[in-house]
């Protein structure tokens, strides 16, 4: 073997090894790092497994940097709990806001009944760090958290809302 050939085969091998060491997940979403489980996104985890195409090696490590960093995970999906207070009465953070706006959080039934209401100001210096709901009347159905902002869109917490028995 020529020294030639086998600076080659070395040069090569690093370059394999060391672009299969940074996962797709590891560079494309540096903001999921350090998240250490979830719902695992789907397209990382196809550009992961097509390094296994390129070789066995860089796609274990692709993996294995994606899911211990991880860059693998799905940021933005979280599954959340919101337990009711024995009292009714559900306190929440409200998230700081770029821009000063008006935001509404419900309380409704499966039926779309709403049970509770709170309209906080976010984004302005006078705005509320946490908002409070209380229960008029106990739910017979599940709750659901809704959530409106100023421009009338809303959305509705997939999961219902658990009661505390204390």
């Amino acid at each position: 073997m020529t020294n030639r050939f086998v600076r080659s085969i070395a040069a090569a091998t690093m370059l394999t090894v060391g672009s299969g060491s940074v996962g797709c997940g590891y560079l494309l979403h540096p903001e999921r790092r350090g998240i250490q489980s979830g719902v695992i996104d789907g397209a990382t985890m196809v550009m992961d497994c097509l390094w296994l195409l390129v070789g066995v090696v860089p796609g274990v490590v692709a993996l294995i940097v994606d899911f211990s960093s991880g860059g693998i995970y799905m940021s933005g999906y979280r599954h959340a709990a919101l337990r009711l207070a024995p009292g009714g009465r559900l306190a929440l953070q409200v998230p700081r806001a770029s821009r000063p706006g008006r935001v509404e959080f419900r309380l409704v039934t499966a039926s779309h009944q709403v049970l509770a209401r709170k309209t906080v100001m976010v984004g302005s210096a006078g705005a509320d760090d946490s908002v409070e709901l209380q229960l008029a009347q106990p739910a017979h159905e599940p709750l659901y958290l809704e959530v409106e902002n100023a421009d009338g869109r809303a959305a509705r917490m997939t999961s219902a809302i658990e009661a505390a028995l204390l």
